[in-house]
């Protein structure tokens, strides 16, 4: 099982420049994939993206890219040839239209050296640079899914606990139910008589009462059902650690049944133990329910 949130950050170098790339995600129904890159690289948003999305399916996902060009670093780096040469352009085009070129001075200089430079960065080879970035998201990939990983681990263990949890308490509500149609009917029977009705219990009214309130508040198939979800939900978490499988979906779609018949049985409970009992698993059932909103 996988969860949802996470962060990973990974580095590469070559071709003159460093790369840093760090992905971050929070909960979402669906997969949604951000990508910020440099301006000058934006081509590399598409690859940035296919990959991610191989690796995920669900998941607001941030992945931030970062081009530090190293060969601007240090000393200063000069193409000392491409800077004659467009000095000697300038030179030329200057004396073509009249102006004086006898001399250079310092601030036209510097703007040329950062013009060549600023040219040969755009020069790098765009496919090396796209290796370099996927070896980084490769690594940030690595530590952002060992991380949900890990999260999700807490997370299994955490949702099988309170699986249990439910099981108790449905076991708990079963046992109480049971006596709910014989306690109304000696409910009934001691109503009537301080009413001054004599009825014994083969009077055809009270039975015809008591079956009416019998299937009324019978609860046996919402039990049955329940029970059987509760077994769903721990298979499918069990199964999600050798499978690897985004469960998350069907996890979300077996916790709204499990609250749906819990609302039934209250809705159906004329017994105040059971209602307490439908009470207390409804809150179990919102506290799993969070816990499945981060699952992958």
């Amino acid at each position: 099982m996988k969860s949802m949130t996470g962060y990973g950050r990974g580095t590469a170098s070559g071709e003159g420049c460093e790369v840093l790339v760090e992905l971050s995600s929070v909960n979402r129904k669906s997969l949604d994939v951000s990508v910020s890159l440099p301006k000058e690289w934006a081509t590399l948003e598409r690859s940035v993206t296919e990959r991610v999305r191989g690796a995920l399916s669900r998941g607001a996902v941030r992945v931030n890219v970062a081009i530090d060009d190293t060969s601007k670093a240090g000393d200063l780096a000069v193409d000392d040839a491409l800077v004659h040469r467009t000095l000697d352009k300038l030179g030329e085009i200057a004396r073509a239209r009249g102006f004086r070129t006898q001399q250079m001075d310092y601030e036209t200089i510097l703007r040329v050296v950062l013009m060549t430079r600023e040219e040969n960065a755009v020069k790098k080879d765009a496919a090396a640079v796209e290796g370099l970035v996927l070896t980084a998201l490769e690594q940030a990939l690595a530590a952002f899914l060992a991380m949900r990983g890990k999260e999700g681990a807490a997370t299994e263990k955490d949702m099988l606990e309170r699986n249990e949890r439910l099981l108790d308490l449905v076991y708990a509500i079963r046992k109480n139910a049971d006596g709910t149609v014989a306690a109304y009917r000696d409910t009934l029977l001691a109503r009537l008589r301080q009413l001054g009705l004599e009825l014994d219990l083969s009077d055809e009214r009270l039975l015809k009462e008591l079956a009416f309130f019998a299937d009324r508040t019978d609860i046996s198939e919402e039990m049955t059902r329940l029970e059987s979800h509760l077994e769903q939900f721990k298979t499918t978490v069990v199964a999600a650690r050798s499978d690897g499988e985004s469960v998350g979906r069907k996890l979300e779609f077996l916790i709204q049944e499990i609250n749906r018949e819990f609302n039934t049985i209250g809705s159906k409970a004329n017994n105040l133990a059971v209602t307490r009992l439908v009470l207390d698993a409804k809150n179990e059932v919102e506290r799993q329910r969070e816990q499945v909103q981060n699952v992958e």
